[in-house]
């Protein structure tokens, strides 16, 4: 008879509802995005360290453009409420295009 010996891991992931936060980024600071999943409301805020012109974009799946914000020589604090209760429950993508990069940060309404 033989021994045998079995090793496994599991790893599971989860999003919970709530605030979605990026620490730490070359093209803006602190940003926060809450309540993601959201029945209608995203409230967006983020930091910047220099004068950047920023431009924000909300995109369906498919990629139309639903939201656009232009933020010319943009420093400091931003923080807006963003609301899509007009629009179907569906994933979208916010992107930040900024002088120093972008970002892509996925919605859940």
């Amino acid at each position: 008879m033989s021994n045998y010996k079995f090793f496994f891991q599991i790893n599971i992931f989860f999003t919970m509802p709530g605030s979605d936060r990026l620490e730490q980024s070359t093209v803006i600071n602190d940003l926060d995005i809450y309540t993601n999943p959201s029945r209608d409301v995203f409230n967006i805020s983020f930091n910047t360290a220099n004068k950047q012109d920023i431009t924000l974009r909300i995109r369906n799946i498919v990629g139309e453009e639903i939201y656009t914000e232009q933020l010319n020589q943009f420093d400091g604090t931003y923080t807006k409420a963003i609301r899509l209760e007009n629009y179907p429950k569906a994933v979208y993508f916010l992107e930040i295009n900024t002088t120093e990069g972008t970002v892509n940060k996925k919605l859940v309404l």
